[in-house]
């Protein structure tokens, strides 16, 4: 029968071997006990169908926080109007297709450092549920209909198509150059509502809100990968990946977060006054606040905060614009 020997080294062949065993078995235990569960999951015959496989693979249902910030962009682009179902529709599938080439990519492009962080170990391509080369299918599935949807939503969406497809595929590359990647993500983003407005201006012409709307998509994302980023602050210092937690330390990664947060709330106050200032807009922009500042209740989990909380805040922002004047 065949079979895998996995081999934990906590010290070495010296007199020191005691010392190393005491210090590193913590550490090699752990490390050895989840390659082997994700061994083991290899094997698993009740694991979900590969349709299924591939959408928990790029977060389809993560994608759905994301479309009332496209619906946001297209109603100001209908001079805060219905844009029309049909719009609607390419737009949302334009924005499913943009994540799936996102998410894709970051998980392709990121394997090897999704093996060096416990965290992430268990992930589809590191603990082979998926294979590289369905990793590769969705990608292009996701650019294939991402594409599809802009040729289909005009002329000019569809030359302007490029800019954001090559930051989705390059973002994540950000970590092993520069501790200001957290911004690749947050600019992921901010051009989906912006595209959704230029789909239903058919130019490039912008208004405030829209550019408001924008700014504060960046400064929302930008600042929760920063947060996001704090769990990850020891296995990217071992790795050698660039973020902000490991190159400053929690407190100053934290206060750095606060201040483009901070940002991210004078923009959305800033948005529902321009958009109208209404009472139901109003009720939205509180939410808005609220959510940005539970980021920052340490006696939630982190990844709690990142989602639903930080997700929550997008969603209530982007209805700002929506609601507009109601009162």
């Amino acid at each position: 029968m065949p079979c895998y020997v996995l081999k934990g080294v906590s010290d070495g062949a010296t007199d020191s071997g005691r010392d190393d065993l005491h210090r590193n078995l913590a550490e090699v235990s752990e490390a050895l006990a989840l390659q082997v569960v994700a061994g083991m999951e290899q094997f698993d015959q009740t694991r979900p169908i590969l349709a299924v496989r591939m959408a928990n693979f790029v977060k389809v249902e993560h994608t759905l926080f994301s479309l009332p910030l496209l619906f946001a962009g297209a109603w100001i682009g209908a001079g805060d109007h219905w844009p029309g179902l049909k719009l609607l529709l390419l737009i949302a599938l334009a924005g499913l297709g943009a994540r799936t080439l996102g998410m894709a990519m970051n998980r392709i492009l990121d394997r090897r450092l999704d093996l060096l962080n416990p965290r992430t170990i268990g992930r589809d391509l590191p603990r082979g549920s998926l294979t590289l080369t369905q990793g590769w299918l969705v990608a292009v599935i996701g650019l294939g209909l991402y594409l599809t949807a802009c040729a289909a939503l005009g002329p000019v969406c569809l030359r302007l198509a490029p800019i954001p497809a090559l930051v989705l595929i390059s973002y994540s590359l950000l970590k092993r150059f520069t501790n200001l990647c957290h911004f690749g993500i947050g600019l992921s983003l901010a051009l989906g509502p912006l595209g959704a407005y230029v789909a239903v201006t058919g130019g490039t012409a912008t208004t405030p809100a829209i550019v408001l709307l924008t700014l504060f998509t960046f400064c929302w994302m930008s600042g929760s990968d920063i947060m996001y980023a704090l769990q990850d602050m020891k296995a990217d210092r071992e790795a050698g990946v660039h973020s902000l937690p490991a190159s400053f330390g929690p407190v100053a990664a934290r206060w750095m977060a606060a201040g483009v947060h901070g940002v991210a709330a004078v923009t959305a106050l800033q948005l529902w006054r321009v958009t109208g200032g209404g009472m139901a807009a109003g009720m939205a922009l509180i939410v808005t606040l609220l959510s940005l500042a539970l980021i920052y209740y340490e006696r939630l989990p982190l990844e709690f905060r990142f989602f639903p909380i930080s997700a929550i805040a997008s969603l209530a922002g982007s209805m700002i614009p929506l609601l507009g004047g109601l009162r």
